[in-house]
């Protein structure tokens, strides 16, 4: 995720530099989110079935590749072709992740190991954009995408070599693929998780994709953008652990749904916000909001799931189907709003999304709340 950092806060940029308006923007981060839901729904369940280490070195020997050929890709459609490539790779390491901490969490502390979990993976996130921005600002665009390649390579020789495959890794049944997950929608409180967290992240990826060009406008410097990044994912990380914690003692429902109020009020407000210092406290106050939701969320869906029968990386494919199929949509329709009428459309969008994803979880998973 440290590698995935590093160029998040120059991407658009560079893409703008290379003649992409922004729905193409848009369209470069959204190829990422349409592969990756496309093979994400077959890699959960065949890695209930086969396993699931050899998912995450395939994965991260596909990203680094792609990432040393970012460095001849000059074009905006290029960039879209190999973001797409990279989606595919992305879906055999994120959710098989988590499927793997799913594994050996134990009942009744789902919200502590996914705490533990997230708190890694953002901070990796949270540091990169911090890098990124200072390594673009000295080096040039060539340095992070090389970066990107190295951080993928170490973790690929951390996984062969230190991590051990799942010893009571659940099995689901042979189905594979799309039927699978459209059954757990089919169950009512799933459903409001899968809302929830499409909505979430179709917020987060109006956010990512378009604030760095949104600071821009507002006098930013690309250094000053990536702390800006740092600092919002920097909340989220710090709160991991806590929140974790509260999910396991606490009703999960309401921390989930009343953090996402916070960060949809956060997105909402950003285009108010008239400069760095402005930026920054909306900024910190979306990662609040973010950060007590998500583990709550991520809890209630492992459970859920547990409860319904399916496979952890069944249930986990699920969850990262959500995640893809809302970033693939925001920045797509957030660069097609922006076009219209100007920057800002893109954000008011994304504070709406992220505020009506917390309606639909208390509207539908009311009644699928374990107790704590």
């Amino acid at each position: 995720m440290l590698g995935v950092g590093i160029i998040v806060p120059i991407l658009p940029v560079y893409a703008q530099h290379l003649g992409a308006s922004a729905t193409m923007v848009g369209l470069i981060f959204s190829s990422f989110s349409a592969s990756r839901a496309l093979v994400v729904p077959y890699v959960g369940t065949l890695s209930d079935r086969l396993g699931r280490k050899r998912f995450l070195e395939l994965g991260l020997l596909g990203y680094a590749i792609l990432s040393v050929a970012l460095v001849w890709t000059v074009t905006p459609l290029g960039l879209v072709v190999n973001r797409a490539f990279q989606g595919v790779f992305a879906a055999l390491i994120l959710p098989v992740a988590m499927a793997m901490v799913a594994d050996v969490s134990a009942i009744g502390q789902e919200g502590k190991a996914f705490g533990s979990f997230n708190t890694w993976l953002l901070m990796g996130f949270g540091v990169g954009p911090l890098v990124g921005g200072a390594v673009y600002d000295l080096w040039g665009v060539t340095a992070n995408f090389l970066i990107m390649a190295l951080t993928s390579l170490i973790s690929l020789g951390m996984v062969r070599w230190l991590v051990a495959e799942a010893p009571a890794a659940q099995r689901a049944s042979e189905a594979v693929g799309w039927g699978r997950q459209w059954a757990l929608i089919k169950d009512r409180p799933m459903l409001g998780v899968f809302l929830c967290r499409a909505s979430q992240t179709l917020g987060m990826g109006i956010f990512v994709a378009f604030l760095p060009v949104l600071a821009e406008g507002q006098g930013v410097s690309q250094t000053q953008v990536g702390l800006l990044l740092f600092v919002n994912v920097l909340a989220m990380t710090l709160l991991q652990g806590p929140a974790g914690r509260l999910a396991d003692r606490w009703a999960r429902l309401p921390l989930a749904g009343w953090g996402q109020v916070v960060s949809g009020l956060g997105k909402l407000l950003l285009p108010l916000a008239g400069g760095f210092w402005g930026l920054l406290a909306l900024v910190t106050l979306e990662g609040i909001g973010a950060g007590v939701s998500l583990p709550a969320l991520t809890a209630h869906a492992t459970v859920r799931g547990r409860d319904l029968g399916a496979g952890m990386g069944l249930t986990m494919g699920f969850f990262t189907l959500a995640l893809s199929l809302g970033v693939l949509l925001g920045p797509i329709l957030g660069g097609w709003l922006a076009d219209l009428g100007g920057m800002a459309w893109a954000f008011y969008l994304a504070g709406a999304a992220t505020l009506a994803g917390a309606g639909a979880l208390a509207w539908l998973a009311g009644e699928g709340q374990p107790r704590a």
